[in-house]
């Protein structure tokens, strides 16, 4: 399946636009394995929604993936220890979280 996620206006603006370009600049079709999730307190349970998974196979390419997103976006200035990408899990579960916050903007 796939899906268009900046056609998706239930997902926040900001978080739209980090992963339609992710795919731009990459030029890799990623498979999302999460978005909404009901009754999840964090940011996958919440509209907009501001939380989505993308698949990882490999964690090289994962940490400079992250690492490029969170150069260009600050999650919340107020929480600077808080990132808008973060590569987790562990083999097969391996995804890179991508998340926002009102307080979220390009730098």
């Amino acid at each position: 399946m796939r899906i268009d996620l900046g056609q998706l206006a239930f997902v926040d603006a900001n978080l739209r636009e980090i992963a339609t370009e992710l795919e731009a600049r990459t030029g890799v079709e990623f498979t999302v394995t999460s978005l909404f999730r009901i009754g999840d307190p964090g940011v996958h349970g919440q509209l907009p929604l501001r939380g989505v998974d993308l698949r990882m196979r490999d964690a090289e390419t994962g940490t400079t993936i992250a690492n490029d997103i969170n150069r260009r976006w600050v999650y919340d200035p107020k929480r600077p220890e808080l990132a808008c990408a973060v590569l987790h899990g562990d083999g097969p579960n391996l995804h890179l979280h991508l998340q926002t916050h009102p307080n979220t903007a390009r730098i």
